[in-house]
């Protein structure tokens, strides 16, 4: 690990705040000063043109996010007229309409219907994706407000009426399909009333102004607070529309009350007053058609005194100059704190990822300098990445090596460690009836417990072989217990899965003994794991259970005399025999863990004092 001497001697955030404030002490000084003469622009002026500007934005917004749907509608008509698409090839129809949807994600949803008013094609967006309906019939309610017939269907694209569909509003076109001039079904297709609040939103703020757009001269069609004012506003049930004569936002409702008697503003807008609560609101509105058979108004409004009030306390701001100039410098120093604060809660997160601590990191809030919000996201980037790849190693073990200095302080070395084996009976013969789906299921549900109960009594997951499973105990850290540890793991294990796992049998084997234990495999590959003659010995310990299963257990434990002699009288075990293990010349005793023991209950069976029954050879 890298020690970088004399630095981060100077706080960042005084660093900041002593630069900000003196930059601000000096050039808003010097401003103050060369504008205390200057003339503001008239308020209604200013407003105007902010509002003609806004409208634009609005106006040229509206007509980009309706224009997908007018160029879909006019892209069918002129496939089907031109017979390069079948309205009875159903595969063709849906990929055509999904290949087109795709960069279109403000058109709701599409239908194309036959002549005789059955549906052939039906795509809606559900959550974000294009969904495909497989039906031959529709809900009455669609199919009254959306079906075409051969005389109702507009013969070119058309902007139709409203229409309300399970509660959510639409501004539909539609329009006839013909082939060699001839009716053969009609298309239509629609926009989400909702997302044009959305769109009305993004328009609305400059100088606080608050865009809308209505439908006709009874509704409101979209509004930034739409969401909110609908709860205490009336609702039109025909078309789905909040009516405009009742509407939460007293100020749009009581619009128009008179006409103003101003310059004519900008453009082709037109100027209204609205006075509320001995209040003046100021109009800026617009008719568009050839979105229905009611004209829009798109517009604007925003509180006259309100702006005549910014540019008063401007007036008086040389006046106050000195108290401006403490107030700058005091939100100088707010906004060094400002800028340091995600660059300081990003040093502690990344401190956190050097202790592997990935699930209690918080990620700063995205910051409006650039470079700050791309530092934060690449860090969260990062962390995806390790949040990913930590699934992928055995994490408390990780955590372990770190605590004791990195990979660097991880040295091969000979210790005595308890090994554990565990294992699912008859897993071969009972996957072969299972999906593969389920066969993942079944191992992932199983790995858990294992997982949890190893991790709990301070073991380290070596590896996962199919349906087995190898543990130790004794390193990284240090155990002076660890048969006992692999005891208490194989009871946690055998007694969570009888309880609540999944619907199968086990067995378990454990032995001690000396293991090289330590980093090895290739460079680029990398493992900390145990190799040694004790390995082997556990494992063939393992295949003992299958000749001693009488299948009524849903597990067996077998342990080696090794386990037996180290944890003394805490456990109960009944022998199994002794068998000869190949590699070996002795046979090794091996017995049945039956459970911890009891305050004042039998002593553990020990390995010289019990009558073994006859053994074989693994």
């Amino acid at each position: 690990m890298r020690v970088f001497r004399g630095a981060g001697r100077v706080s960042l955030t005084i660093l900041l705040s002593t630069a900000i404030a003196t930059l601000i002490l000096l050039s808003v000084g010097t401003v103050l000063f060369i504008t205390a003469g200057a003339n503001f622009r008239n308020t209604l002026e200013l407003l105007q043109e902010s509002g003609s500007l806004t409208m634009s934005n609005l106006e040229t917004r509206l007509t980009d996010y309706v224009e997908p749907a007018e160029a879909l509608a006019e892209y069918v008509v002129r496939l089907v007229d031109e017979g390069q698409i079948d309205l009875a090839d159903k595969q063709q129809l849906r990929d055509t309409l999904l290949g087109s949807l795709g960069p279109s994600p403000q058109v709701s949803g599409v239908a194309i219907w036959d002549r005789e008013r059955r549906p052939v094609v039906v795509l809606e967006d559900v959550d974000g994706t294009i969904q495909s309906i497989q039906s031959d019939t529709l809900p009455p309610q669609v199919e009254n407000q959306l079906v075409l017939t051969e005389k109702t269907a507009p013969k070119t694209p058309t902007w139709t009426q409203p229409a309300s569909i399970d509660g959510v509003t639409f501004i539909n076109m539609q329009t006839a399909l013909h082939k060699d001039g001839k009716y053969v079904g009609a298309f239509a297709t629609g926009i989400n009333v909702e997302n044009l609040s959305k769109l009305v939103g993004e328009a609305s703020g400059a100088l606080g102004m608050t865009a809308f757009i209505l439908y006709g001269d009874k509704h409101v069609l979209a509004h930034p607070r739409m969401e909110q004012l609908a709860k205490r506003s009336i609702l039109d049930k025909e078309l789905n529309l909040l009516f405009l004569r009742g509407f939460a936002d007293r100020v749009l409702s009581e619009f128009p009350r008179r006409n103003t008697d101003l310059p004519p503003a900008p453009g082709d807008f037109e100027n209204s007053i609205v006075e509320y609560n001995d209040q003046g609101y100021l109009f800026l509105t617009k008719e568009i058609t050839g979105y229905g058979p009611q004209p829009w108004r798109i517009g604007v409004y925003a509180n006259v005194q309100d702006v005549g009030d910014q540019f008063m306390r401007l007036l008086g701001s040389t006046a106050v100059a000195f108290l401006v100039l403490i107030v700058a410098i005091i939100l100088g120093i707010l906004l060094a704190r400002y800028l340091a604060r995600p660059i300081v809660q990003l040093s502690k997160a990344e401190a956190q990822v050097g202790d592997l601590d990935l699930e209690n990191i918080e990620i700063p809030r995205a910051s409006f300098i650039r470079e700050i919000n791309d530092q934060i996201r690449s860090f969260d980037r990062m962390l995806d990445g390790l949040r990913t790849f930590e699934t992928y190693v055995p994490k408390a073990l990780v955590r372990r090596i770190i605590s004791q200095g990195g990979s660097g302080a991880v040295a091969s070395t000979e210790s005595n460690l308890a090994l554990m084996f565990t294992d699912i009976t008859g897993f071969t013969k009972m996957s072969e009836d299972m999906a593969p789906g389920e066969v993942a299921q079944l191992l992932n549900d199983h790995f858990a417990i294992v997982n949890k109960c190893i991790e709990a009594e301070g073991g380290t997951i070596d590896k996962y072989i199919g349906d087995a499973a190898m543990a130790f105990w004794g390193a990284p850290d240090a155990q002076a217990d660890t048969a006992a540890r692999a005891c208490r793991a194989a009871l946690a294990i055998q007694r969570t899965t009888e309880e609540s796992g999944p619907d199968i049998r086990i067995k378990i084997s454990i032995h001690s003994g000396p293991l090289i234990v330590g980093n090895i495999g290739a460079p680029g590959r990398i493992n900390y794991t145990v190799v040694g003659d004790t390995v082997n010995t556990c494992s063939r310990i393992e295949d003992v259970c299958d000749s001693i299963d009488d299948g009524t257990a849903r597990t067996i434990i077998l342990v080696s005399d090794q386990i037996v002699a180290e944890v003394g009288a805490e456990f109960e075990f009944e022998p199994a025999g002794s068998f000869v293990v190949k590699g070996k010349s002795e046979p090794v005793k091996v017995f049945r863990l039956v459970g911890e023991k009891q305050a004042g209950g039998a002593g553990a069976v020990a390995a010289e004092a019990q009558t073994e029954p006859s053994g074989g050879s693994i």
